[in-house]
């Protein structure tokens, strides 16, 4: 804390503002599954402002799909289909890929994570699976 911030404090009465403003500044954005897409499947005005940012997204794990994957899928509501069996003009909009460095969970729940989201077509090259939303670096 400087001077100045000490001076804040003491002036505030204590009260730690300082603290809270540093975490509301490091808060991500939370982007919701109806704010991703605008009509016939296009990206939204708000989703491509926050495309390469760090985000929130609240979803339900998708059932592991093979065992040996780096990333699993989270869903508006439980899903209980294989996305990747759809071709891009069928993509649902209510499923995001997410890439994380932590274990893959198994379980169909409810989670909120927190990664950069990508927006844009792309294949992922060990299983061929495409994607249209991905949250990438993501922690959960």
């Amino acid at each position: 804390m400087n001077r100045r911030d000490c001076l804040k404090y003491i002036t505030l009465g204590g009260t730690s503002l300082i603290a809270t403003a540093q975490t509301a500044k490091a808060a991500a954005p939370k982007l919701k599954f109806r704010e991703l897409y605008a009509p016939q499947m296009a990206f939204s005005a708000q989703a491509k402002q926050l495309n390469g940012q760090k985000i929130q997204m609240k979803g339900y794990v998708a059932p592991p799909l093979k065992p040996d994957i780096n990333f699993f899928v989270i869903s508006r509501l439980p899903l209980f289909e294989c996305p990747f069996c759809e071709e891009e003009a069928e993509w649902p909009d209510n499923i995001v890929m997410v890439y994380s460095k932590q274990s893959i969970p198994t379980e169909v729940v409810p989670v909120n994570i927190t990664g950069r989201l990508e927006l844009g077509t792309q294949t992922d090259p060990k299983t061929g699976f495409v994607s249209r939303v991905r949250l990438v670096d993501a922690r959960y």
